[in-house]
């Protein structure tokens, strides 16, 4: 995943600006994010048939992956607290 550059929050319109411990926690979620996700795609390597009940579970992978996404940028609004608006 490439790196968002910093932003201080007076330069995205909608955000306050973050306190070091919020960015830090912000940071914390991000990255047991991506070490989750790592751990599913290791898992879907793993998985090698061509089975029906494979590909169901390769779909359910998939939807892990897309929900830990969804679950990691709740996790980052509800700490910055963008306008209701964003």
């Amino acid at each position: 995943m490439s790196e968002a550059k910093p932003q201080d929050g007076n330069t995205v319109k909608g955000y306050r600006t973050l306190s070091h411990g919020e960015i830090g926690k912000m940071n914390q979620f991000k990255e047991l994010s991506r070490q989750f996700i790592q751990l599913l795609r290791v898992h879907a390597g793993d998985i090698t048939s061509n089975a029906p009940q494979d590909w169901e579970a390769v779909e359910w992978i998939r939807k892990a992956e897309m929900d830990m996404k969804v679950a990691c940028m709740s996790a980052c609004r509800s700490v910055s607290r963008p306008d209701a608006d964003c």
